[in-house]
């Protein structure tokens, strides 16, 4: 390598580094194409690939403008609609460089290259290091790019994503890399589409999240957390039961308990019944769901002081108060800013976090994670419709439909229909043992979201099993039976767990009292701050039709004042609001690309300004007057009587009164002395 391509490739090394360290290791072994250089016409410099068979050479690029052949490939974009802009080929940049220059700092720029010995030979000749030093520029590689690894690094750009994404194709990368480049395309469009139905469920689940999460207030700030959870049982095996309908090949092996004792047993809640019918009791059950007919699932059961319900805050409270055992809850930032900093007198306490789950079978996973357990087994995991089945036999949700059963509407004919609701979005695949099956949209984008949480455990050296012998396949997991897994891995008792007491800590429910109390206080100045906000911008529109920069100063200082106000003493209340504003927020974010795509004169940019402003502050003052009835609701909820049950007595148990979250209040059996 010459001293003049070692220049140049360094520092484009040196750019990829600060964010695709890995790429860059990568590149570092590639052995380069070998290309010819030249100059076109306009200066820029040009490469082509050796003659072929047919004696001609392949040009990477046009041989008289390279610029303006760029530009007219991006001319059909309108980049005021494109937030995310995926240019399948590399080439030699130039079009690269323009997108960036187009986007700016309001999109995402994402390269993919399939031929990474041609990209090797571009960086060591083209100086594009100020390109991929962008933190909004993200750059792949490799024929098989891993659809794990890219969902991982769009997470955070999802709502970019769903803002207008276009894929762009250079002509000769879909002529040498036909199939990559259309599996990248397909994975892209996986991908917008998972990242749709987050949002789409984010904006219409916000509202219902906060609610959910300020009736269990009281739980989170005065009961148990998953914290005492964190490393209990590290190195030792987990089971993940799903619900899957591939359960009943091997959920039986759990019932000897030479087996049990050495595994921690996580559940579902779905599959809690079918577990305990068949004498075996999980650990744990996890639960996130926002509806309260899950309540169900807990109806007729004993009490099970064995059996933690591990949930999280966002679940509905119906859950939470039927659930007869003892209770943790996991991290939540809501929750934890709705209670406040210590420090300043709040009763926030220290939690280490676990990843919120999509399903309850992703949370299973992720307090596998958290309990320190490896290997982690999957059962019931199916993912797909097994044998036209959606569940298991036996779960908790076959017990709610035995209302609707009849000889003409048989258990087999619900699931059936259950599978079919989703005609227009079932997809046909080959499962682990090579038969068709049939999965949806949901169940799909579940899938992708496992793949990445296993790409991510691989990578730090976690061993995924799937030992669900049924359903769709999934990467980075190994495949064996469950019988084999267990005899591999389950060969030593578990440690003890702990349990957490069910009673709440009175004192901190009375500090929990006086702190709502304030927050009510503080939604309510927000709220008469925002109204006010909304006369100083009707009073800015009238001034700025008649060009009156004086009087628009002056109302600039006035709203300015509001804004120092809310960023100071509302700035607790105001983030809480911005919760339940997911909509506002979602808006605000797409109004505020436009304004700075925009190239108009100043005081057409601050009439835009002043109109998303309004929108922007119309919906915090609705978003104000829910989060008033949600957290009354949670004061009336936090501060109700809690009186204890008639005492019960059994011949091996003592009664214990429990003050609890729950409606009406539980009952804890502590054996007899």
């Amino acid at each position: 390598m010459s001293d003049t391509t070692f220049d140049i490739l360094r520092p484009n090394l040196a750019a990829l580094r600060g964010h695709h360290a890995d790429l860059a290791e990568g590149l570092e072994q590639v052995e380069p194409v070998e290309l010819r250089w030249d100059t076109a016409r306009n200066g820029q410099a040009t490469a082509a690939l050796p003659a072929g068979p047919g004696g001609r050479e392949t040009a990477l690029c046009s041989k008289y403008d390279p610029g303006a052949e760029a530009e007219k490939l991006l001319a059909k974009l309108d980049f005021g609609k494109t937030a995310c802009l995926v240019l399948l080929g590399l080439g030699l940049g130039y079009h690269a460089e323009a997108a960036s220059e187009a986007l700016g700092d309001q999109g995402i720029l994402l390269i993919y290259e399939p031929d990474e010995a041609l990209l090797r030979a571009v960086l060591e000749q083209r100086d594009l290091s100020r390109l991929l030093r962008k933190t909004n520029v993200l750059l792949l590689t490799g024929p098989e790019a891993d659809r794990a690894v890219l969902l991982s690094r769009l997470e955070r750009h999802t709502g970019l994503l769903t803002q207008g994404t276009q894929l762009v194709t250079l002509p000769l990368t879909r002529q040498r890399h036909a199939e990559a480049v259309n599996r990248f395309g397909q994975m892209m469009t996986d991908i917008v589409a998972y990242s749709r139905t987050n949002i789409a469920t984010a904006l219409v689940n916000a509202s219902r999240t906060c609610r959910n999460l300020a009736n269990n207030l009281d739980v989170y700030a005065a009961g148990a957390t998953t914290d005492a959870l964190h490393r209990a049982a590290e190195g030792y095996p987990a089971v993940c039961v799903g619900a899957g309908p591939s359960l009943v090949k091997n959920i039986d092996l759990l019932r000897d308990p030479a087996v049990r004792q050495n595994v921690v047993v996580i559940a579902v809640q779905t599959t809690l019944k079918p577990l305990l019918d068949r004498g075996v009791e999980p650990d744990f059950v996890t639960a996130l769901d926002y509806s309260p007919i899950c309540a169900r699932f807990y109806e007729g059961l004993p009490e099970l002081p064995g059996v933690t319900l591990v949930a999280e805050p966002k679940a509905n409270a119906a859950i939470l108060d039927a659930f007869p055992g003892p209770i943790r809850v996991t991290q939540n930032t809501f929750n934890d800013h709705l209670l406040g900093d210590p420090a300043g007198g709040g009763l926030a306490r220290p939690i280490v976090p676990i990843k919120g789950g999509a399903t309850v079978a992703h949370l299973s996973f992720y307090l596998a994670q958290h309990l320190g357990c490896g290997p982690v087994i999957f059962i019931g995991q199916d993912l797909g419709f097994s044998d036209g089945l959606y569940y298991a036999p036996g779960t908790a949700v076959h017990q709610v439909w035995d209302c609707e059963l009849n000889p003409f509407n048989t258990i087999e004919m619900m699931e059936w229909q259950r599978v079919v609701r989703m005609r227009s979005h079932l997809q046909k695949f080959d499962d682990v043992h090579g038969r068709p099956i049939y999965s949806d949209e949901q169940m799909v984008t579940y899938l992708k979201q496992f793949e990445r949480d296993f790409a991510d455990a691989a990578a730090a050296g976690q061993t995924v099993i799937d030992a669900t012998e049924g359903g769709m396949p999934k990467l980075h997991t190994t495949r064996m039976t469950f019988a084999e897994a267990l005899a591999r891995h389950a060969t030593r008792p578990v440690p003890t767990l702990p349990t957490p007491p069910r009673e709440l800590d009175a004192e901190r429910l009375g500090r929990l009292d006086s702190l709502l109390a304030r927050r009510l206080e503080q939604v309510r100045d927000l709220r008469k701050m925002s109204r006010d906000s909304l006369g100083i911008i009707d009073r800015m529109e009238r001034s700025l039709e008649q060009r009156d920069d004086a009087k628009l100063n002056k109302l600039f200082t006035k709203l300015d004042r509001n804004r120092r106000r809310v960023e100071g003493d509302l700035k607790e209340p105001f983030a809480l609001v911005n919760q339940l504003n997911a909509m506002g927020t979602f808006r605000r974010s797409r109004a505020d690309r436009q304004i700075a795509l925009k190239t108009a004169d100043r005081f057409e940019k601050l009439h835009h300004q002043l109109v998303r402003d309004r929108d922007n502050i119309e919906w915090i003052v609705q978003a104000c007057d829910e989060a008033i009835d949600i957290f009354r609701d949670a004061h009336t909820r936090a501060t109700r009587p809690r009186k204890p049950e008639p005492e019960r007595r059994d011949a091996d148990s003592v009664p214990v009164v429990v003050a609890s979250a729950s409606s009406p209040p539980r009952r804890l059996e502590t054996p007899a002395a």
